[in-house]
């Protein structure tokens, strides 16, 4: 998966082409009305935060196989797409949650992302606070998993965003009327160029 559009100043990523510019974007707001985004009328927020095979189930995504640690979910919004290059199915994803836990808020720039895969990217200014990034990623025989995975410490909790894209060649190919990957990506991130933690900015 290109890194390119990780390093695209965060105004663009909502412009990023293939994005559904038709549909009317809908407000979210969760974690006690902490956290605000938009997001394209055609997803669904969900609060299931079930894993995969190279992917840990819970708030957060952890690449050195350390417990997730003490957390909640806020909100997950996913979609299947027709892969780019090669067969089966991909999901691109983006997820958003928090902890207070003292243990988790101490090393929330570090736990779970330093991993043999790893990459630390500049920090970047989202939703007017500063955030830790890294890439992530793994694979097996026929699932590729690759993260970006944005962390910061914002009121004396550690938020997490982690957004996914996670192939399948060996599943059965998407439906006719499933967005291309570049559409898919494309609405996950715009979602995150919206996020917004904290009081109103």
């Amino acid at each position: 998966m290109s890194l390119f559009r990780y390093l695209l100043p965060l105004p663009l990523l909502a412009l990023l082409p293939f994005a559904n510019a038709t549909a009317a974007d809908k407000s979210f707001v969760g974690g006690g009305g902490i956290v605000r985004l938009s997001y394209a009328s055609s997803l669904t927020p969900t609060r299931n935060f079930a894993g995969r095979a190279l992917m840990n189930r819970g708030w957060r995504q952890m690449w050195d196989g350390a417990p997730v640690g003490r957390g909640v979910g806020i909100v997950r919004f996913w979609e299947v797409a027709r892969p780019t290059n090669g067969q089966g199915q991909v999901t691109e994803l983006i997820q958003v949650g928090f902890s207070r836990s003292a243990d988790v808020v101490a090393t929330c720039g570090t736990a779970g992302l330093v991993s043999g895969s790893a990459r630390r990217l500049p920090n970047r200014m989202l939703g007017g606070h500063r955030w830790t990034v890294y890439t992530n990623g793994d694979a097996g025989m026929s699932q590729q998993v690759n993260a970006t995975n944005w962390r910061s410490v914002i009121n004396g909790a550690c938020y997490a965003i982690d957004r996914v894209t996670y192939a399948v060649k060996a599943a059965a190919p998407a439906s006719r009327n499933a967005p291309t990957q570049a559409v898919a990506a494309a609405r996950m991130d715009a979602i995150l160029a919206t996020i917004k933690v904290g009081g109103r900015r």
